[in-house]
């Protein structure tokens, strides 16, 4: 049950829309002031969430562009996000926030 999960809650939170681009650094704003850093690469993504920082590899996706680790996932998918982190799934109606502005409240 545990593995369907995931993928589940992850098409639930997003929407068709255009990708972010190959070299992005964006500040992603979630529900209950929860906000997280992700800089994109042609090589993956760095998510940094307060002093954590997680590397996430391309995958394959029909929804925007998706990353993977072992217990991460992350899509991307125009202005929404969705993230889940070693079953961690409080990073709800996350979405980019426009060029420039600060990473607050992260963790």
């Amino acid at each position: 049950m545990g593995r369907l999960l995931l993928p589940a809650l992850l098409v639930a939170a997003v929407p068709t829309a255009a990708c972010a681009s190959n070299s992005d650094a964006l500040t992603i704003h979630c529900d209950g002031g929860r906000t997280f850093l992700a800089k994109i690469s042609p090589d993956g993504v760095l998510v940094t969430i307060g002093r954590r920082t997680v590397a996430l590899r391309p995958r394959d996706s029909s929804l925007g562009r998706r990353f993977e680790a072992t217990g991460a996932a992350l899509i991307i998918d125009g202005e929404m996000v969705a993230l889940v982190l070693d079953n961690d799934i409080d990073f709800r109606n996350c979405q980019v926030n426009p060029p420039g502005s600060q990473l607050r409240n992260a963790g």
